[in-house]
């Protein structure tokens, strides 16, 4: 549509008059929705000569406009309110002619004019200087000069400066986006008219570096490409922006490694000259120097990076030219490295030789070729014989990989060889389980190559017995192989390693191996895709060759079925023992007048066809079978019970339902004892009580008869069937009958009434109680049904728990125990049970109101465990502690006062009082360990954690405080857990962590104190001591050097824990140097006790000993050091350090130090040479000894002596 000529003719008189309301008012109407006016309709009209008319007008228009019209507004008066209209008149005058520049660019046939390219130069002129409020014009003009250059139109060079600048600047803030990377990669090639090595260029260089680490570029396509052609523009730069990725590689994530791989590689594969020779020698050499030499410590370390990065390279060997250069760079480096001492480097040279392999030269001759591949293949066979395990787990890994990548290009003899060499030898390392599993995961992969099969299929049958590997990742390695060996044709997997030795495994392993056996066994061991028949005679075949074996297989089975084939399998087994049942009822002549057995036998018609020769064959002689057959309906319908809950599977479930519940009365009619009476008692859990009334009403009978000896086996099923038919109540009434007549028995209620009675008394079975309740709160699916519907029931039980107190009152008042009942046992058991049970229901109710979005305003319930464990503590402390305080020890013969008190009497009152002291024991332990459990659920706040962290101080102060070390460790360890997970998400780091702070210090010293003492019996105890306090301190020191390390990143307050530990240490270094000398120790682990257990903890990482040092250096520069004894024990601290397995930072600078207070108490000495001196001659051993050991220390981390 051609546009009228009065509209073309006012349209130029508005340019030309540089009339501005007027040329806005076309824009407008361009702008406008409802308008059918467009400036590029008229612009399509326009002849040569209006072109010159319009942009004659339109600079006249733009100069003016900028020469008179102001960017910045004032603000608060009337000139700023004028100021803020023209400029806003500015804005969009300068935006329509941006607009009428844009329109004629996109045309076709672009007609451009001088007095245009002058325009679009004023324009380019102003573009940095607009305000933020003119961003749509300014980015509207940055568009209009990208057009410009990317259409080669004329003059481009002098519209690109600012407009680079801007694109650059734009793309560096938060919201950036795609297009804006893109309009700066279009215009990339203009950085090369820039002159970089000027000094008007810093601020350019300052922002492309800034490109060269952010995500928007390394992300997408284009910023890869511009970030590529930046380290192509000029060799001084270059160097810049790789030291610019160097500092970032070590932080970055593992995607952008691989960015930074191609932007090397692009930037290489167009380069030339000397910007070739800089990007070859100076970074991508450089790179593959630290890739060999880097640190190889950690999931994310620098050596692992620096291999990926350079891998990138390796997977572009088929394009022209990279093979020759890979060779070029690598072989000053790689050759020498894979020779050298350090076994880290050697190492990573074979890492990154496997991912190069092969290095070679294309334009070499056969024989160079060969005899370099040749090389090649010699390094990795020395790999294997590497000392260090982790070069041979790299170069099992490599020689794999590379097998079967080039299989068919590497001579038989050779893969003959290295094959051999993995399974006959290195298979059957014994230095480190690493080697071994390398092994299998490298054969695992090796199998991907179709080749290597016929060669394989000989060799693998030597690594049947791997299936009993001590190690569990080795059998996990092992068993994976298996399951891609399953997937072949060319080898069975049970040719490799016989069933049996399978089902010997399965009965044995962990759940890894499991899992994974299962998966290897299904199929053969229960073909869903086979007749019921078959299945069932496999099922029978696998419980008669291990019947434990089937039970396993069937706990993991239901992860390789569907929900409707399992119960299908469920109803065939069913079925078949139901008609051994019957079989045997008619044989024993008895009626089958059962109203269920004709629908039975209806609804199972097609599954009896399909199993009646098994019934056939199988009667219930066939005990162990019977047996077999009924676990594993238990244990399959258990492994498929929630998925049975989902709406998709309620047909499957009420089959079963319906099925087994006219099929379990003839069951317990049969099976009345052993392993198939407790698989039935689970089965029966599943069906609704009403399909087997009399067992049903028998189930709490049953409970009441068993004596004090029943197991968990014999009353496990029959609480889980009530538990799941809604009868937990009657259960918990029963025990709470039991708990409450035994705890309110006491010796004054003994007295035989004179009343008559006609109701039976209860008989109180306080251990079968208690034994019930344990089971109810170990097992979550009952304990979870008991919290959501009888918590009435449970807080009843939980008062008639709390009695408990009162009788553990009366017996620590009494020489003996209550009753024959009540025993001590049952007392700690009961108070065990108590706070078990107060900890369920806070965590209950606590889960209850985030389930419904509850609060609650007094917080009773959420408190309650920590409220009833202070009510404990505070009772504790004064029942208690008090009577440990001020008691006889009873390490030690207790004399009676009374002297003439016979011997008998004496021996009785020792007796009851060590008997006394050890229920007072067994009650703390069970309050500081439950008070663990809260903690660690998080249900506990910081002021109950402050006062038992105080009431455990006050513990170990007493004489018995040593033998409460265990279970006061692992409560410390929970506090610091807290503590940790407090400080991470505290923004500042800050956390109140003085009280587990100081309970440290406290148990150290306890710990220190109890060494100190020479007995025999004490070094015994004390080992004893220290393996149970063991896993729980490592964990305490790690959480506390962790927060440490938080706090000190954050700048915020912090307790080292390190001093509580040098002190410690010193003191029994100096004890031990005191008592008879010290020899020096070449090993943390060859000092004193409590030293040797600390220090060989915090020695498992360098951090942590990092830490220790600096802490030795603050001490040693403290005034807590005022003696050579003090220094020369510090001295043997270090000497221990420095010549242990790991080298800490911070020796020198502790050694220092050490130097200093040497001389500073050598001053000392001098001064007071007029003074007494205890021991001249045992100071001027120590003094000499100080200064041979600093000088022997120095020599072990490397100095000058």
């Amino acid at each position: 549509m051609v546009a009228p000529s009065c509209l073309r003719e006012a349209f130029l008189q508005a340019a030309e008059n540089n009339d501005q309301e007027e040329f806005i008012h076309f824009l407008q109407r361009h702008n406008a929705k409802d308008d059918d006016l467009t400036v590029e309709e008229i612009l399509q009209s326009f002849s040569r000569k209006q072109y010159d008319r319009l942009w004659s007008g339109l600079n006249q228009m733009c100069a003016s406009t900028l020469l008179n019209s102001p960017f910045e507004t004032a603000e608060d008066s009337e000139e700023g309110a004028g100021n803020k209209e023209s400029s806003l008149a500015t804005h969009v005058c300068l935006q329509g002619i941006v607009t009428v520049a844009s329109i004629c660019l996109a045309m076709n046939k672009p007609v451009i004019t001088q007095a245009m390219f002058e325009t679009t130069i004023y324009l380019h002129g102003v573009l940095l200087d607009l305000p933020d409020s003119a961003s749509k014009l300014q980015h509207g003009i940055a568009k209009l000069c990208e057009k410009w250059w990317v259409s080669e139109h004329m003059g481009r060079e002098e519209l690109v400066a600012n407009t680079l600048m801007y694109f650059i600047v734009r793309s560096l803030q938060s919201s950036a986006t795609i297009a804006d990377i893109k309009s700066l990669d279009s215009l990339r090639h203009a950085l090369s008219k820039i002159n970089l090595d000027v000094e008007s260029s810093t601020t350019l260089k300052d922002l492309l570096e800034q490109c060269m680490t952010k995500p928007n570029y390394l992300k997408q396509d284009k910023g890869r490409r511009f970030l590529s052609f930046l380290l192509t523009l000029n060799p001084s730069f270059l160097e810049r922006l790789h030291k610019a990725i160097k500092t970032q590689l070590p932080v970055c994530p593992k995607s952008a490694i691989d960015s930074y791989g191609e932007i090397y590689f692009k930037a290489w594969r167009v380069s030339s000259g000397p910007i070739l020779e800089k990007l070859e020698k100076h970074c991508i050499q450089d790179l593959m120097y630290h890739a060999v030499h880097a640190c190889r410590v950690g999931s994310r370390s620098l050596a692992s990076t620096l291999r990926q990065l350079l891998s990138y390279f390796s997977k572009q060997k088929r394009q022209q030219g990279v093979d020759k250069m890979l060779l070029t760079l690598y072989e000053p480096i790689i050759w020498r490295a894979v020779k050298v001492a350090n076994a880290s480097v050697r190492a990573n040279a074979a890492a990154l030789l496997i991912d190069a392999f092969p290095l070679q030269d294309p334009e070499s001759n056969k024989e160079d070729s060969d005899a370099l591949t040749q090389k090649q293949f010699d390094i990795f066979q020395d790999l294997l014989d590497d000392p260090c395990p982790v070069v041979r787990v790299t170069g099992v890994h490599g020689i794999c990989r590379i097998a079967s990548v080039f299989w068919e290009l590497i001579p038989g003899h050779t893969l003959e060889a290295f094959m051999t060499k993995l399974i006959r030898n290195m298979a059957f390392d014994i230095s480190t389980a690493d080697v071994r599993a390398a092994v299998f995961k490298g054969l695992t992969n090796l199998l991907d190559n179709h080749l290597s099969h016929p060669l394989l299929k000989n060799f693998l049958p030597i690594l049947k017995d791997f299936i009993h590997d001590s190690s569990e990742k080795v059998r996990v390695a092992f068993v994976d192989l298996l399951l891609k060996i399953k997937g072949l044709r060319t080898i069975k997997y049970w040719n490799i390693t016989p069933m049996e030795h399978l089902l010997a495994q399965l009965v044995e392993d962990s759940a890894p191996v499991a899992r994974r056996l299962v998966a290897l066994l299904f199929n053969s061991l229960q073909p869903v895709d086979r007749t019921g028949e078959v299945q069932i005679e496999r099922c029978i075949t696998l419980i008669q060759t291990n019947p434990t074996a089937s039970r396993v297989f069937y706990q993991y089975a239901h992860r390789h079925m569907s929900v409707a084939t399992a119960g299908k399998f469920l109803l065939l087994l069913g079925q078949c023992i139901l008609g051994c049942v019957r079989k045997a009822q008619s044989k024993n002549g008895q009626s089958q007048t059962n109203p269920t057995q004709g629908a039975g036998q209806d609804e199972g018609e097609e599954e009896k066809e399909n199993v009646v020769r098994d019934e056939d064959s199988l009667s219930l002689q066939d005990t162990d079978i019977m047996e077999g057959m009924l676990e594993i309906i238990a244990v399959l319908w258990t492994g498929i019970n929630d998925q049975l809950a989902k709406p998709e599977n309620q047909t499957t479930k009420k089959q079963l339902v319906s099925r087994f519940s006219k099929a379990l009365p003839e069951f317990l009619a049969v099976f009345q004892d052993g392993r198939a009476l407790s698989a039935v008692l689970v089965i029966a859990g599943y069906v609704p009580s009403s399909s087997i009334p009399t067992f049903s009403r028998s189930c709490l009978t049953t409970l009441k008869a068993m004596t004090p000896s029943a197991t968990s086996s014999d009353f496990g099923p029959l609480l889980e069937c009530l538990v799941a038919w809604g009868r937990g109540s009657d259960v918990l009434e029963l025990i709470s009958d039991w708990l409450e007549a035994a705890l309110r028995t006491s010796p004054k209620s003994k007295k035989k009434s004179r009343q008559v009675s006609f109701c039976d008394p209860i008989q109180p079975q306080p251990i079968l109680a208690l034994s019930y309740l344990d089971w109810l709160l170990s097992q979550f699916p009952c304990l979870s049904v008991l919290l959501a519907s009888c918590s009435d029931k449970l807080q009843d039980l939980s008062s008639v728990l709390k009695t408990t107190l009162v009788c553990l009152e009366q017996r620590l008042m009494s020489p003996k125990p209550l009753s024959d009942l009540v025993t001590d046992e049952v007392l700690v058991t009961s108070l065990q049970m108590y706070c078990r049970l107060q900890i369920h229901l806070t965590s209950g109710h606590l889960v209850s109101q985030l389930d419904q979005n509850l609060t609650t305003q007094d917080g009773t319930m959420s408190r309650g465990a920590t409220w009833t464990l202070t009510e404990l503590i505070a009772w504790a402390d004064r029942e208690i502690l008090t009577r440990m305080q001020g008691g006889p020890d009873p390490r030690t013969d207790h004399q009676s006062a009374d002297e003439d008190c016979p011997a008998a009497k004496r021996t009785a009152v020792d007796t009851a009082d060590r008997n006394l002291l050890d229920l007072g024991m067994e009650i703390l332990k069970v309050i500081l360990s439950m008070s663990s459990e809260t903690i660690m659920l998080g249900i506990s706040d910081k002021e109950f954690q402050t006062g038992l962290a105080d009431f455990c101080q006050l513990l170990l102060k007493t004489d018995y405080g040593f033998e409460l070390l265990p279970v006061v460790t692992r409560l410390l360890y929970q506090m610091s857990q807290q503590d940790l997970n407090h400080s991470l998400m505290d923004d500042r780091g800050r956390t109140d962590d003085v009280a587990s702070s100081h309970l440290l210090g406290c148990l150290i010293k306890t710990l220190v104190d109890r060494t100190m003492q020479d007995s025999d019996g004490t070094k015994e105890q004390v080992q004893k001591t220290l393996t149970a306090m063991k896993p729980a301190m490592r964990e305490v020191l790690h959480c506390c050097h962790k927060q440490q390390q938080q706090q000190a990143i954050l700048g915020s307050p912090r307790h080292d824990i390190m001093s509580s530990i040098m002190a410690a240490s010193v003191a029994e270094v100096t004890h031990h140097m005191q008592g008879g000398g010290l020899d020096r120790c070449r090993d943390v682990t060859e000092l004193p006790t409590v030293s040797a257990f600390l220090l060989g903890l915090i020695a498992r990482t360098q951090s942590r000993l990092g830490s220790f040092v600096s802490e030795m250096e603050r001490f040693t520069s403290s005034d807590a050091v005022g003696s050579i004894e003090d220094l020369t024990a510090v001295l043997h601290v270090l000497y221990a350090i420095s010549h242990g397995s790991k080298k800490a930072a911070g020796i020198q600078t502790c050694l220092s130090a050490v130097g200093n207070k040497l001389e500073e108490l050598q001053r000392l000495r001098k001064d007071n040479t007029e003074h007494d001196v205890a021991d001249p001659n045992t100071d001027n051993f120590l003094f000499q000894q100080a200064t041979q050991m600093t000088q022997d220390v120095q020599i072990a981390i490397g100095g000058p002596a």
